[in-house]
């Protein structure tokens, strides 16, 4: 097995966003009326991110997405679509603190995501 070059070695962190990412943001975007994100220019620019950006557009992206949610969660409130996008936002920057010359950030974002994460726990019931 041939060992990833170093400029590329966060690309194992993808995969989730990927996936779960587009239709989600879309919706959070579509509910706050801003324009041209929809689940294919969501894909689209994942995708160029993947195959020619770095990993500082990769998390700048993420970071785009966490000021999203917050805007949605701002005005919308905590739901099932924000729960979803704050998960797979706090699961990718939990896997970003292993990716060494950019932990400070990871951690910045985890906690900026984690904040969220709290808002909605402070306002579901006890369910012990």
């Amino acid at each position: 097995m041939t060992e990833a070059p170093a400029r590329d070695r966060w690309l194992f962190l993808t995969p989730e966003a990927e996936v779960e990412l587009p239709a989600a943001v879309a919706a959070l975007a579509a509910a706050l009326d801003e324009p041209d994100r929809g689940a294919g220019e969501e894909e689209a620019r994942l995708e160029a991110i993947i195959v020619r950006g770095r990993y500082g557009d990769w998390l700048e992206y993420l970071r785009e997405r966490r000021t999203l949610l917050e805007r949605y969660v701002d005005r919308v409130g905590e739901d099932a679509l924000a729960g979803h996008v704050a998960d797979v936002l706090m699961n990718h920057w939990l896997l970003a603190l292993t990716v060494p010359g950019h932990e400070a950030e990871a951690e910045t974002e985890r906690t900026r995501v984690a904040e969220v994460l709290r808002r909605f726990r402070a306002h579901r019931p006890d369910r012990s």
